[in-house]
């Protein structure tokens, strides 16, 4: 990359307020030459040539957007006319302008470029100096203030570097943020549409099977139950948005709620037992909780309706654990239902839990007393998570 192509975005542009504020300086230093001149009746053509050409690199530097006139023509020009009205005229006071250049370059250019550009700026400085015999002092502190100028511009250009890494880094963490948030909301939807349709496919399963029976009035009543379950899909979806928000009810009483709607279902035995003082969760925390005890019930709807089932919520000081297990499904179950797919699946709960922090695990569990065999395992299911 050459300095003509150096962007903008490598430079933080200045705002109007302090292009405007730029120009005291240039105007104050204007007008001490130019007294300094009237105040000796000597002010010539060169002193005033010199003067418009810094004013015009000044002002191009603080004003123009381009880069090429900006970084390039810009300081090329105000450190030549200094140099210049160091030479013909106050050459304390002419110093000024080859730093102000040696300060725009350093801030608005790599070392490659701003190095160079102050070692030619302050040597040719110092043999103008020299030249026009204006004394040791100022021959070596000519190029000792285009030094410090070139390192107050590269302070500069770092600071305004960590700023813009700073910006960036903000706006990626938003980004972050919100496409994490859409990812959630996306998961809910997901699974609450996926609970919903999965117990509904499960009653009109039913229903069909029971119409080929000639069982009519059983069939009606499955019917009646997908219909029923229908709107407390979109119950559950309105649930969800709440819980996104942050507003839901107490864990306890949402297991409690899928007890009884289990039991309303199958007149099956459905507890719900809650050990240690309740407190405050997370609404990650919660969620995955909910969603483990919600996709259980749906197991248990497809693979052994009318099992009991027993919920347990413990809480801990440092964890919350949930556990739910059902017994074995009871004799007669009708096997087409098991092949309903559907819920939430134990990966998606699996990555829930790790999401939060827990654990998820779900495998057969032997009813204590029950027969010997698969015919004897129920299903448990736990979730931990830190509180």
């Amino acid at each position: 990359m050459t300095l003509v192509n150096m962007t903008q975005s490598e430079s933080r542009p200045w705002t109007w307020r302090l292009q405007v504020r730029s120009l005291v300086p240039l105007v104050a230093l204007d007008f001490s030459i130019i007294a300094s001149q009237l105040s000796d009746n000597r002010i010539g053509w060169a002193t005033i040539l010199f003067l418009v050409l810094v004013s015009v690199g000044w002002l191009s530097i603080s004003f123009d957007a381009r880069p090429r006139v900006a970084i390039v023509a810009g300081p090329l020009l105000l450190s030549g006319a200094g140099i210049g009205l160091a030479a013909v005229t106050a050459p304390g006071v002419a110093i000024t302008f080859p730093a102000v250049a040696c300060f725009s370059t350093s801030a608005r250019n790599p070392l490659r470029w701003s190095v160079p550009f102050t070692v030619a700026v302050a040597a040719a400085l110092a043999g103008t100096q020299a030249a026009a015999h204006h004394g040791t002092t100022l021959i070596l502190v000519s190029p000792a203030v285009c030094i410090a100028a070139l390192l107050v511009g590269l302070i500069r250009r770092q600071n305004n570097a960590l700023a813009e890494e700073t910006r960036l880094a903000r706006e990626n963490e938003a980004r972050s943020a919100a496409l994490d948030e859409r990812a959630r909301i996306a998961r809910e939807i997901h699974d609450v549409l996926a609970h919903s349709l999965a117990a509904l496919t499960v009653q009109l399963e039913t229903a069909d099977a029971l119409l080929e029976t000639g069982r009519t009035q059983q069939a009606q009543q499955s019917i009646h139950t997908a219909n029923q379950l229908a709107r407390e899909g979109l119950a559950e979806t309105r649930r969800a948005i709440s819980a996104l928000r942050g507003d839901t009810l107490p864990l306890p009483d949402l297991l409690a709620n899928l007890a009884a709607a289990y039991h309303t279902d199958f007149d099956a035995p459905a507890t719900t037992q809650i050990d240690g003082q309740p407190y405050d969760l997370t609404p990650d925390t919660h969620l995955a909780l909910y969603r483990t005890a919600q996709e259980a019930v749906t197991n248990v709807r497809k693979h052994a309706p009318g099992a009991a089932v027993a919920f347990t919520l413990a809480y801990r000081p440092r964890t919350i654990t949930l556990t739910i297990t059902n017994d074995p499904p009871p004799p007669g179950t009708p096997r087409s239902l098991t092949d309903t797919g559907g819920g939430y699946g134990l990966t998606g709960l699996r990555e829930r839990a790790e999401l939060a922090g827990g654990t998820f695990t779900a495998g057969p569990a032997t009813k204590p007393g029950g027969p010997e065999g698969p015919a004897g395992a129920g299903w448990r299911v736990e979730v931990q998570i830190p509180s």
